[in-house]
């Protein structure tokens, strides 16, 4: 069964500018490219309403199975993307569910 693979921080102000968007954008596209059988969508949003409990980001992905979490976890990219970004996370969240995709 299919996992849908969220993942939600809160970055400091000003850090989430279009830039960084289209920096996230770039590497989960890069990712979903590299990992093609593990990786079966990949989405990038950006909160839309400024309230004290939301986030900034979600990174929205549908991974092939469990088995392939901890292959993208380990990617590369996926580390790449951790240390330009963590050091401004100051908050995250992330939820893995089964999907059926038929």
């Amino acid at each position: 069964m299919a996992i849908r693979h969220l993942v939600l921080m809160r970055l400091k102000p000003g850090v989430f500018t279009p830039e960084a968007r289209k920096d996230y954008e770039s590497i989960f596209a890069a990712l979903k490219a590299a990992l093609p059988e593990d990786i079966l969508d990949a989405k990038v949003y950006e909160n839309m309403v400024d309230r004290p409990q939301n986030m900034t980001v979600m990174i929205e992905m549908l991974l092939k199975d469990e088995a392939s979490l901890p292959t993208y976890l380990k990617h590369p990219l996926h580390q790449e993307i951790g240390k330009r970004y963590n050091p401004f996370v100051e908050a995250i969240a992330s939820f893995d569910c089964e999907v059926d995709v038929t």
